[in-house]
């Protein structure tokens, strides 16, 4: 393959998948390329676990768990490889993934790769294939419930940005970009980093051909996972867009701030304690808002114009609850966003003409 790999594995009480996903490695990886795994403060023996069965790994062990971004900063920090490739714990690798997910590589404008992620439980389904990003921030899936026929033997496309639970980057990328903001502690960092290598002038492909099947619920979100999305999609969108954008902008970023108060309110009340906390932390921490939003706007190559364009405005949520009032309520919005895209992305092209 000409290029080293080095494959980065963050663990927390992963023991139930770890000999379902370090067995795809070991059946699927070449003799140069080798395995990081970073054990997370794990009370479950995976560490002990993992040194019996993959003693070729290099394991990292920490006392207490530091949060998904900083223990991925950690595993890349003593990897040797080119290329970097991040696999959640609950994965599982298809024979011939590897390769197809390096190729792009060769292109030295593709700065990001992700593969077809499929659904463990219903192997013939689509997870994701890369994330579609709305202009607020807001996440989606992309292909989401799709069949897996639905991209079989289809090209690479270029993507808003890859999938947490696995795609590959660069190593000279991932150094220029300064890796995972560990401020988002899990959560919007896949999707915060290839925004940043975005404005860097990079491109985050999708990669039909790769697939890896991931085991983790999206539509059963734990009281942090939410406490976590809600802050760090306000952390992202905070960091990336410029002042300007940020105003022009900001019609619709309230208003996708009162659709995630109805996510919230939907939950019950780990929703709305997840969201009340997220606003109290957004509130109680500006010196690290303005550290952090100086730190990802150096070295920007391309402008919020060019950016912009390639945001959705539309919506793409996985279930619309409400009936026909849900639907109602749906297109709404994306006449609003619609509208606020428009007048923003004319504004910024003149402004950068």
């Amino acid at each position: 393959m000409g290029l080293r790999v080095s494959v980065i594995i963050v663990v927390y009480n992963g023991r139930p998948y770890l000999e379902n996903c370090l067995d795809s490695l070991r059946e699927t990886l070449p003799p140069e390329a080798e395995v990081v795994i970073v054990d997370n403060g794990s009370t479950d023996g995976s560490a002990d676990w993992i040194r019996s069965r993959m003693p070729e790994a290099r394991l990292l062990v920490n006392e207490a768990n530091r949060g998904f971004a900083a223990a991925c900063n950690q595993g890349a920090a003593t990897a040797r490889g080119e290329i970097l490739v991040f696999l959640n714990q609950d994965t599982r690798a298809e024979p011939g993934w590897l390769e197809p997910l390096l190729e792009p590589f060769q292109d030295p404008k593709v700065g990001l790769t992700t593969p077809t992620v499929l659904w463990m439980d219903d192997p013939e389904r689509i997870q994701s294939c890369g994330q579609d990003v709305h202009y607020t921030g807001l996440v989606f899936a992309r292909n989401f419930g799709a069949a897996r026929a639905a991209v079989r033997g289809a090209p690479g496309v270029a993507v808003a940005a890859v999938s947490g639970a696995a795609f590959a980057i660069r190593r000279a990328v991932w150094e220029e970009l300064g890796g995972f903001c560990e401020t988002f502690y899990m959560y919007y960092e896949e999707t915060d980093l290839s925004w940043r290598a975005a404005r860097a002038g990079y491109r985050c492909l999708h990669v039909p051909a790769s697939v890896v099947y991931h085991a983790g619920r999206l539509d059963r979100p734990s009281p942090l996972a939410l406490y976590c999305s809600f802050r760090n999609r306000v952390l992202m969108v905070w960091r990336n867009w410029g002042w300007l954008a940020l105003l022009m902008l900001g019609p619709g970023l309230l208003l996708a701030d009162l659709v995630e108060w109805g996510l919230a309110l939907a939950r019950g009340w780990p929703g709305i304690s997840a969201k009340v906390r997220a606003l109290g932390w957004l509130l109680t921490h500006p010196r690290t808002l303005l550290r952090l939003r100086a730190q990802s706007r150096r070295g920007s190559r391309v402008g919020d114009a060019a950016i912009l364009a390639a945001r959705e405005w539309r919506l793409s949520p996985r279930v619309i609850t409400g009936g026909r009032g849900g639907r109602k309520g749906l297109a709404l919005c994306e006449a609003f966003f619609s509208l606020n895209w428009q007048v923003a992305a004319d504004i910024l092209a003149r402004w950068t003409a």
